[in-house]
């Protein structure tokens, strides 16, 4: 019965743990045709999550452009998709470095161009984990 009742929490323990991991990943491609993955974040520890947090927020804020959405850049720079348990942080933008700035639109919503208000340096460190 012992062994019995430790397979099943080991079995649970599991569970629970693989469903925390899909519950909020982070994909940053190469571009938006490319998809060559370059950075994969699932949520594990709390410095992965606080870095799923730090993209997300580099986007929170901006402000759009008055710009036509032909403008953009033809190949950006980015594609970045944040998948999470709760839909407030879920995201999906193509973003295009800009010289100093970071501009992108989210998916779906191609005809509004939001200037984001990190700089192009400090988003290239969130890249790196720097």
């Amino acid at each position: 019965m012992k062994k019995f009742l430790l397979a099943l929490c080991l079995f649970l323990l599991l569970s629970m743990l693989s469903g925390c991991e899909s519950a909020s990943q982070l994909n940053l491609s190469q571009g938006y045709g490319n998809r060559l993955c370059l950075l994969h974040i699932s949520k594990g520890s709390g410095q992965e999550y606080q870095r799923i947090l730090d993209f997300h927020a580099a986007l929170q804020d901006a402000q759009p452009l008055d710009k036509a959405p032909s403008l953009f850049s033809y190949y950006p720079d980015y594609l970045l998709e944040i998948n999470a348990a709760d839909p407030s942080l879920s995201l999906s933008a193509v973003i295009d470095i800009n010289g100093d700035n970071i501009d992108f639109y989210y998916t779906g919503q191609e005809s509004i161009i939001y200037r984001a208000k990190i700089s192009a340096e400090d988003f290239l460190a969130l890249v790196h984990g720097s």
